[in-house]
Formats: C-alpha cells, sequence, structure tokens
C-alpha cells in the first residue's frame, strides 16, 4: 500500500484544451432539445467552460485531501491491477469495515459526504471505510483483456479488504476467520 496523489501533467491539460479548442460540432435539427441529446448550445457553453473556465489544479487538490491509497490486486486469470482507494479508518477500536463500492457512471467521489459520519456516528455505531476506484474506472487500472466482469470486480474488492486486513490496516476483519472463496 502506498499513498495515491492525483497529479495530471500539464501536458495532458495543454493537450485537452488544445483538442476543445479545434472540436467541430454538428448541426443541430430545429426544435429537437434534449430529444436527441443535449443541445448544441449547452454542449458549446460546456466545451467553453472545460478549456477557459474550469481549474483543474483547485479540483485536483481538493480531490487530494481525502486519504487516497493504492496497492496491486491480484485477480484470478488476470495479472495484478493497480487499484486505487479510499481508506478511512475510525478511532474507534470497535469500528465495522464498510467496503463502499460505486456504479457506473460513479465513482468513489459518491463516498465523501459520507465519510465524517461514518468515521464516527451519533449512535456510537463507527465504520472504518474503504471506497476503491474500481478497475477501468477512476485512477485503477483496468485488464488488459476480455472477460473482467462482476465476479472479477467482486473478487478485486474482497481480496483489497483482505489484504487491508493482513496490513492490520482494517482491526475488525479477521483473515484467518475470513474464507478467500476467490
Amino acid at each position: 500500500m502506498s499513498t495515491y496523489t492525483i497529479n495530471i501533467p500539464d501536458t495532458k491539460l495543454d493537450e485537452l484544451k488544445s483538442k476543445l479548442a479545434v472540436a467541430t460540432f454538428p448541426d443541430e435539427l430545429t426544435g429537437a432539445a434534449w430529444d436527441y441529446g443535449a443541445p448544441l448550445s449547452d454542449v458549446k457553453r460546456l466545451t467553453t467552460y472545460w478549456k477557459d473556465g474550469f481549474d483543474w489544479r483547485a479540483q485536483e487538490a481538493k480531490l487530494n485531501q481525502l486519504p487516497q491509497y493504492h496497492r496491486g490486486i491480484k485477480v484470478d486469470n488476470f495479472s495484478e491491477l493497480d487499484i486505487h482507494y479510499v481508506h478511512q479508518p475510525s478511532p474507534s477500536p470497535d469500528a465495522i469495515p464498510l467496503l463502499f463500492c460505486h456504479g457506473w457512471p460513479g465513482s468513489y467521489l459518491e463516498v465523501n459526504n459520507f465519510l465524517p459520519a461514518l468515521q464516527q456516528s451519533a449512535n456510537g455505531v463507527s465504520f472504518h471505510v474503504v471506497a476503491p476506484s474500481l478497475p477501468n474506472f477512476g485512477w485503477s487500472e483496468g485488464p488488459s483483456r476480455t472477460g473482467f466482469a462482476l465476479r472479477e470486480y467482486a473478487e478485486t474488492c474482497h481480496r483489497l479488504m483482505l489484504e487491508l486486513a493482513r496490513s492490520r490496516l482494517i482491526h475488525s476483519i479477521r483473515p484467518a476467520q475470513v474464507r478467500d472463496h476467490a
């Protein structure tokens, strides 16, 4: 496990701005509104904002305030994947491990607003929160071949939790008592 800091190179940000500057847009059907996708005026407005107004570095600084890590997780029949995750342990000795999985098109950021409440709730129940970026999402590596499906996503999360328990980063899971069926 090592800490993770988001740091997109300036060259990538410049490349994105260049692509947005030369974007060509399709014609729009008169009166289509949202019936055939986003209205052209909205797409152009958002393109201009992303090119000239969005401050990636400010957002990156906010994202980097989260306790982020990454580690290699081996998945059966696939190579090891570099998995990114947020890990917010609770100071409570009886905290319960909680795996927070995002859906599509979501991300690990969905857990951000809940972290303080989950770490120590008003009713005394607290959680060690682990919120991974699923493989192929966010900052996690994706497999390099086909066949990675629901079973492999579940296996990735299961093995991540077991690795955190083995590393004693989550104390409520006892790896000797957990059977690794993956």
